[in-house]
């Protein structure tokens, strides 16, 4: 079941909070007056818990701020505690959500995922070019593995051994008949 909040008043208070409205606003519960919600701007991303004013107007609880420019991946972390509740934690600030059936890496990786949209085109470019080269690599990689196992390779290396073995079972045999 999603949280009942009121998108509007979360534009009204981020644009109070940060001159401008989220890109977009994934609500994830909203217990009495206090409202979690996971916010995606143009250049960070915001965990918060917002308290409902009697006027309608939130305010700011506790938040977790994540710029873009402060982030590399994988430092979003997300783990559940013994009382189902999810601590999510990034740099040096940290704040638990309620406790919710979606698993912790779910939040974390959704998290990471709008930060990635966010990187923008030069570093998507530079990501293509790593995994085009990590992939030639690994087909060289597994063309040189598959040369070494070549059946040629083998059936000559095999007559090879054979031939010598008979070698040693003549001089042997030679020795043998000469005692």
């Amino acid at each position: 079941m999603e949280p009942d909040i009121d998108e509007d008043a979360i534009d009204d208070w981020s644009m109070r909070a940060w001159g401008e409205a989220p890109v977009e606003i994934f609500p994830w519960s909203s217990i009495d007056q206090r409202h979690e919600v996971l916010l995606k701007y143009s250049n960070m991303v915001v965990v918060a818990r917002l308290v409902e004013k009697d006027t309608g107007d939130f305010s700011t609880e506790l938040q977790v701020i994540i710029r873009i420019n402060e982030w590399s991946p994988g430092s979003v972390q997300a783990n559940r505690l013994t009382d189902g509740s999810i601590k999510v934690r990034f740099r040096r600030q940290s704040m638990t959500l309620s406790a919710m059936l979606k698993a912790p890496d779910a939040l974390s990786s959704m998290l990471e995922e709008w930060l990635m949209g966010m990187r923008g085109e030069p570093d998507r470019e530079r990501d293509r070019f790593k995994r085009l080269k990590a992939m030639k690599r690994q087909r060289d990689a597994v063309s040189r593995m598959l040369d070494q196992a070549s059946v040629e390779k083998l059936a000559e290396t095999y007559e090879q051994i054979e031939s010598k073995l008979s070698d040693s079972e003549n001089s042997l045999a030679g020795s043998i008949a000469d005692e």
